[in-house]
């Protein structure tokens, strides 16, 4: 059987032991991955709907504790959120409330993409963010947070060389160096990104289906 790592997984199992416990964990996931549960369930509801609906879905999953039973079969948290999601929004179409048993609802058939696709963007820019702060809070230990914030909107785009002479004036830096800098930061922000993933698998196989899952939605925007 597959070992969940000491890591996000571990929250998610936490959030099964003692109400306060659980409370506390719970409050830390949806805190973390709210956004891309609205954004779920708004690409396939009417918008007031689709709020009852996130509503309706947090307290069943905090009163039945569906979290903390992700599935090491399934492999990724966002597999797991995703099953569970189409389930509860299986009970919203049929007027009933969600059940304890989440093995009685089969599993979805419909083929549409667009809830899905909101939802691994909303996920994928989530990890991004986490990323991101996890980064600068390196950097600011290193003294360096200034850099940061000056190399962080020269990441996605690489600039031209005209730009990246004018930036690198700017910072009074030697263009060179930025190339540099900046070589280093693309590098740090991927490694960063994979490590906030890698939490949410549970083994090699789902990260590598994750990862190219996300991967194809960073690309695309």
């Amino acid at each position: 059987m597959a070992r969940f790592p000491d890591t996000q997984w571990s929250l998610i199992r936490r959030s099964a032991e003692s109400p306060s416990a659980r409370h506390s964990a719970f409050s830390q996931l949806v805190q973390a991955y709210r956004p891309a549960i609205v954004a779920f369930f708004r690409a396939r509801l009417p918008s007031a709907d689709a709020d009852d609906a996130v509503q309706s879905f947090l307290a069943a999953s905090f009163e039945h504790v569906w979290w903390a039973r992700a599935d090491a079969g399934i492999g990724s948290f966002r597999g797991f959120l995703l099953m569970l999601m189409h389930r509860h929004l299986g009970h919203v179409r049929a007027g009933h409330a969600p059940h304890l048993a989440l093995d009685e609802v089969a599993e979805p058939s419909d083929p549409a993409p667009s809830p899905e696709r909101a939802f691994d963007t909303r996920f994928a820019l989530l990890l991004t963010r986490r990323a991101l702060d996890a980064l600068r809070t390196q950097y600011r230990e290193r003294g360096r947070d200034g850099l940061f914030d000056q190399l962080l909107p020269l990441v996605g785009d690489p600039p031209d060389h005209g730009a990246l002479k004018q930036a690198a004036e700017a910072m009074n830096v030697n263009p060179n160096t930025l190339t540099v800098e900046l070589k280093r930061l693309r590098m740090r922000l991927r490694a960063a990104l994979s490590e906030e993933l890698r939490q949410l698998c549970v083994d090699q196989a789902a990260f590598e289906a994750d990862r190219a899952a996300l991967h194809a939605v960073l690309g695309a925007l």
